[in-house]
């Protein structure tokens, strides 16, 4: 062999180290929010987890925060090995965990839960009020538990509230209605909460489904007006619909800017990884 094709093998060998060095390099082992230092974190912008990435930071974390409008962005980014993890919503993890097939796992549970309720105008007590009571006949009924069971496997609602007496649904004074028809807001793109069909034409969803109930409680039909996250608490305020039900959790500041409900589903953070 001359002295030409050993240097290239050498080169070839040399590169080859390089690159699987640096492959090694750019691993990010994530096992809970401690690890967040230096990593790469895809997350949904405006919820509870992008709030949390963004005080992580602002007290010295050298997260590395990727916000996206739509949360299937992020595990789009996950599948191409552009972030080191997904900080999200545990019912919204579960649509991607699901099945033996699933590329993805979950590495790491908030302890406490984040409860979700529906979102109304503040001062519009009557629909509240009303929206409650229809909340509470699903759980009375059991509607809320086969809904559950439709679009996470379990009833991940027990234990959310107990129901022992048949509620009554008031809804003479629901002055805000139009025309017949409960607006509701939402994103439809939120799986398995909200979102779209293979065809791209019919919302699903667990959301989707409650909205559905409870309009029919009201004898009402729905109508539903996709709206991105960022705007859709903008949107309530002008009246462009009625509620919003969408995955919302339930903060202090959105109770003291608008009236929400009691929750409906409790849910919790985690983080998803590659296996």
């Amino acid at each position: 062999m001359n002295m030409k094709k050993v240097l290239a093998l050498v080169l070839v060998c040399v590169l080859a180290l390089s690159f699987a060095a640096c492959g090694e390099a750019e691993t990010k082992v994530i096992t809970s929010p401690d690890d967040f230092d230096g990593a790469k974190i895809s997350v949904q912008t405006a919820t509870t987890a992008h709030d949390n990435l963004q005080e992580m930071a602002e007290n010295g974390s050298t997260v590395e925060i990727l916000p996206y409008e739509k949360i299937t962005q992020c595990f789009d980014d996950l599948e191409l090995g552009r972030c080191d993890a997904v900080y999200v919503d545990s019912v919204v993890a579960a649509y991607y965990l699901t099945g033996e097939d699933s590329a993805v796992q979950s590495v790491w549970t908030s302890d406490e839960g984040e409860p979700m309720g529906i979102c109304i105008k503040k001062g519009n007590t009557d629909l509240l009020n009303a929206t409650e009571a229809a909340i509470d006949m699903l759980y009375f009924n059991g509607k809320m538990g086969e809904i559950a069971k439709t679009h996470f496997g379990d009833d991940v609602t027990k234990g959310v509230r107990t129901v022992d007496t048949e509620p009554v649904i008031d809804v003479t004074n629901l002055k805000t209605i139009k025309e017949g028809k409960l607006l509701v807001g939402f994103e439809a793109g939120y799986p398995p909460m909200e979102y779209t069909d293979d065809t791209g034409l019919n919302y699903i969803g667990f959301d989707v489904d409650l909205a559905k109930e409870i309009a029919a409680l009201f004898g009402l039909e729905i109508e539903f007006v996709n709206t991105a996250w960022d705007g859709i608490f903008a949107g309530l305020d002008k009246e462009q619909y009625d509620m919003v039900i969408s995955g919302v959790s339930i903060t202090p500041d959105r109770q003291e800017a608008y009236e929400m409900t009691e929750p409906y589903i409790s849910n919790k953070l985690v983080i998803v990884t590659k296996k």
